[in-house]
């Protein structure tokens, strides 16, 4: 839908509603300003607790076709080929394959920060959109229906083994490592369980960075965040997000600025008069979801030709204008998507499957025993993720064990570019297991 690059809509949108930094105690040993998760959530790491940045990264872009045959309708002329990038090493060194969360594309700001960070640890990396993003599913995705862990880990493990047969032979690998974010970082447990089948990998290691436990009660939460903070109720969603983006265009016009990126957006919260109230970030950052579910929603419906917003015989072009479909699905929430989208097709195979079933099936409990039992797999969180409860983070830490890596705070990938965290990310994979729970 659309064209704003992955990430950078999200970020535009957050930023317009930001106000002021709460002090941090002297005492804080850890090196996060941010103790509101909501706040953490928009507005990333300040620049001074950041970790340092590769000086510089020899970046390979990758165009792959992934199904010979299979025909792009001319609305999605730009994802002709699923995109990807290789960030290589000069020599032999390990190669870690990094998944996007949902809705996200392999460049965006998250995604760049994390091949920065193992870059650096001295990684060759592998960078892969969400199977949620636009791009995947109209090249990479096996149904054009994203939404299922498992099936969406088998179209990611195709793709994996797809970009290795296409690199493997410009860069020498001495072993595979794998991490995923949000979603990304579920979605990596699934992958890691089906290469324990296959053997393409053999990955070493493997990091699920703020996974959800749940994708339906994660997803329910993000949509809440939302529709329970319009002014005057989620009929009134397209406007909230009119009313946003005007904001937006106010403040960006007013400065020299030329990124959007969390420079912008701490500039923005730190120079505004009034703070903005819980309900205002939390729209926020719900509408920035719901944006990424538009996109989801879209491209499926297209793609499998379902009806379910874009009438089934119409055939879109480049050309047409998207906006009346976008205001439609402003108001289908990524829930809506898999009870009358998803459910109704998987029923026409089973139809014994139930809603319930679904939920239940969409979870790491369904791989509970898998989890518990191999040591190549670890998880990094942060207590107040606005996407897990505390019965969910308490899961986390019985699962993993010494393999979990916790913080008190910082949001959902808040503090994802902070010291510490980039340096226990990248020690999870370079040394042996040892961290111990930073507490506040």
């Amino acid at each position: 839908m659309t064209k704003v690059r992955d990430g950078g809509i999200y970020l535009m949108l957050l930023s317009v509603l930001l106000g002021c930094v709460p002090a941090v105690a002297a005492e804080e040993p850890f090196d996060y300003p941010f103790t509101d998760p909501l706040v953490a959530t928009v507005l990333g790491t300040p620049v001074a607790q950041r970790a340092p940045l590769a000086e510089h990264i020899d970046v390979k872009m990758l165009d792959l076709t992934i199904f010979p045959d299979r025909k792009i309708p001319d609305v999605f002329w730009y994802n002709s080929k699923l995109r990807c990038s290789l960030a290589k090493q000069k020599g032999k060194a390990p190669l870690i394959f990094v998944v996007a969360g949902v809705g996200s594309g392999f460049n965006s700001n998250t995604m760049l920060g994390l091949q920065s960070a193992f870059y650096r640890a001295g990684f060759h990396v592998v960078s892969l959109s969400s199977p949620t993003h636009a791009n995947f599913i109209t090249t990479a995705s096996s149904t054009c229906m994203p939404g299922m862990l498992k099936e969406d880990a088998a179209d990611l493990y195709r793709v994996m083994r797809r970009v290795w047969t296409e690199v493997r032979r410009h860069i020498q690998v001495s072993d595979f490592y794998l991490a995923g974010c949000s979603l990304g970082g579920t979605e990596a447990a699934f992958v890691t369980m089906l290469d324990d089948e296959q053997k393409a990998f053999n990955f070493r290691k493997v990091l699920l960075i703020n996974p959800a436990v749940s994708l339906y009660t994660s997803t329910t939460r993000l949509d809440h965040l939302l529709e329970d903070n319009i002014p005057g109720g989620v009929a009134h969603v397209g406007e909230f997000a009119q009313d946003l983006m005007d904001k937006l265009t106010q403040v960006y016009k007013s400065g020299s600025f030329v990124k959007f990126d969390h420079n912008f957006i701490y500039n923005i919260y730190t120079s505004l008069p009034e703070p903005p109230t819980d309900g205002n970030l939390a729209g926020a950052i719900g509408l920035a979801f719901r944006i990424g579910a538009c996109n989801t929603v879209f491209s499926s419906d297209v793609m499998t030709h379902s009806g379910f917003v874009v009438p089934r015989n119409l055939v879109l072009h480049q050309s047409d204008s998207l906006e009346p479909y976008f205001r439609t699905l402003l108001h289908i929430s990524y829930v809506k998507y898999m009870e009358e989208l998803v459910l109704p097709a998987l029923q026409v195979h089973d139809p014994q499957l139930t809603r319930q079933s679904l939920i239940d099936s969409q979870s790491l409990n369904v791989i509970d025993g898998y989890l518990r039992n191999t040591d190549k797999i670890g998880v990094l969180i942060n207590e107040d993720d606005i996407i897990l409860d505390k019965d969910e983070v308490d899961y986390l830490r019985q699962v993993f064990g010494t393999r979990a890596i916790v913080f008190p705070h910082g949001g959902h990938l808040g503090n994802l570019n902070q010291r510490q965290v980039v340096s226990s990310m990248t020690n999870y994979f370079t040394q042996p297991s040892t961290h111990q729970e930073t507490k506040p």
